[in-house]
């Protein structure tokens, strides 16, 4: 039955397409092409196609379906698709550079800080090196102190203000251990200047009271002041990790230091008179050499040979040289903050009135002139118009070199 059926299709196939042949005669010659029924098989089927698909193309523009624009379509879809991506992309690169310009200016901030604070804790430390080059040292013998000034204040003296520990540092870079290290190494330093400069302080306030004068008094006649510029300082610098309020204060007790200093360097403290000189007469009640009745000796006297050299007890200037009355050839030096000495019955000296004399400048010889009996130096301390026992400021000129 499958074989009737492709031979009537066959025979059908061959009724409507026969093998045709086409003649074509040009100059004489006559030509023929032949077309075999597959050819016109072949031809009919692409015609056939080609008439398909016009008319599918024209029934989708009827319809307002362009069967060209799909993949045009597509590529509109991925353009846009692709468009957001680089948006997102460059919404991402602005996000993080900004972050990234944050983290740069908080860092800045913070390296502009810390190096704020390197020039603070330098200046702190140079202020603190300045004083310890001019305090007077302890004196030792075969390593042992000879003596200790001791603070008459029962109640120790206590820091001022507690302090924090300095919060750590939080960057999230790979430096935080190293900041955090030098933060550390900043409060120790902070730490140790407040504890040398205590020490520093309670050492010159033990050093005057040992003359039994107040320390107010003595600092009341000091020209020691502040000054310069009002310069409000930024809030959050100031509460920054408690760190300036530190500075400040240490900034204080170094202002105290210094004044405290000044005071001291004005304490006639150094011997008068070479170590083999002995004292004949002490300060207060004694019988008058001449009159052998009890009377008040206003300062010390000191033996010794003829022409024995008399040293300044502290830095100051001359303010008188010469003869004065009962106390024969006399100097008087002024050494600031209220004190003043004076080296009496000399036989020779050696400055002139308004000049600058050092701490152990040689000013004159010992002698005997004006009302005395023998050779020797009469030597006084004068702090605010009155005279104050020497003996007491050569006891704590002991403590020091």
């Amino acid at each position: 039955m499958i074989n009737d059926f492709i031979g009537d299709a066959r025979a059908r196939v061959l009724q409507h397409f026969p093998e045709r042949q086409l003649y074509l005669r040009s100059g004489g010659e006559v030509k023929y092409y032949l077309f075999s029924t597959r050819l016109q098989l072949a031809i009919t089927s692409a015609l056939a196609f080609m008439a398909l698909w016009c008319l599918y193309t024209m029934v989708n523009l009827f319809l307002g379906v362009n069967p060209l624009s799909t993949s045009s379509q597509r590529f509109k879809q991925q353009e846009a698709s692709f468009e957001r991506q680089l948006a997102d992309a460059r919404a991402k690169e602005e996000k993080a550079q900004l972050l990234l310009a944050e983290q740069r200016t908080s860092f800045e901030e913070m390296a502009r800080g810390f190096e704020e604070k390197h020039q603070t804790l330098s200046q702190i430390m140079g202020t603190t090196k300045a004083v310890a080059t001019t305090l007077p040292t302890i004196q030792y013998a075969d390593n042992k102190v000879l003596m200790t000034p001791t603070s008459r204040d029962f109640t120790l003296r206590k820091s001022r203000r507690t302090f924090e520990k300095t919060a750590e540092v939080t960057t999230g870079l790979d430096i935080d251990s190293s900041l955090n290290s030098l933060s550390s190494t900043q409060n120790k330093r902070l730490e140790t200047a407040e504890s040398d400069t205590l020490n520093r302080i309670e050492l010159n306030r033990a050093l005057i009271q040992q003359t039994d004068l107040n320390v107010d008094t003595v600092l009341e006649q000091s020209a020691f002041g502040k000054g310069g510029p009002y310069l409000p300082a930024d809030t959050a610098q100031l509460n920054e990790n408690g760190f300036m309020p530190r500075v400040h204060t240490i900034q204080a007790r170094l202002a105290e230091v210094e004044a405290l200093e000044k005071a001291v360097s004005s304490l006639p403290l150094a011997q008068p008179v070479p170590s083999d000189s002995y004292r004949t007469s002490g300060f207060g009640l004694r019988r008058d050499p001449f009159t052998k009745r009890p009377t008040q000796h206003q300062g010390i006297d000191f033996g010794g040979q003829r022409n024995t050299p008399i040293f300044s007890t502290a830095a100051g200037t001359v303010t008188f040289v010469g003869r004065n009355g009962a106390y024969g050839k006399t100097v008087e030096i002024d050494h600031g903050h209220g004190f003043k000495t004076r080296y009496a019955h000399l036989h020779k000296t050696h400055v002139k009135r308004g000049q600058k004399i050092e701490k152990g400048e040689k000013i004159a010889g010992m002698g005997s002139t004006g009302r005395s009996t023998a050779t020797h130096l009469h030597y006084e301390v004068h702090f605010q118009g009155r005279q104050h026992d020497p003996a007491k400021f050569l006891k704590a000129g002991l403590y020091v070199q």
